[in-house]
């Protein structure tokens, strides 16, 4: 999502500049994968030009994020775990105990 630092909000993906820069103020914003950043790309590229550029800068992001480190679990998304484990394994004991009490 592009965003622009100086007028302190985001901008929806077709309303940036072609060369980058915010529509409202003109300085460059981070563009996110809206467009290929500004002189990535000359201002005649043909359209298959541009594809390539925009698919090797997701490629380059998909990396970077692969080596990123993964923030921890919640706390709470833990004990969620933990109970849902309680409870089926109560579950489990009680359709048991049914199965041998029928016999």
């Amino acid at each position: 999502m592009p965003w622009c630092s100086s007028c302190d909000r985001f901008l929806a993906p077709a309303s940036v500049a072609t060369d980058g820069t915010c529509p409202r103020c003109g300085r460059a914003v981070d563009p996110g994968r809206a467009r290929p950043p500004a002189g990535t790309a000359a201002a005649g590229a043909s359209d298959a030009d541009l594809a390539d550029t925009v698919a090797s800068a997701a490629d380059a992001g998909e990396r970077a994020a692969k080596d990123e480190p993964l923030d921890p679990l919640p706390w709470h998304f833990k004990l969620l775990v933990a109970a849902i484990t309680v409870y089926l394994g109560y579950r489990a004991f009680q359709g048991i105990e049914w199965l041998v009490g029928l016999g």
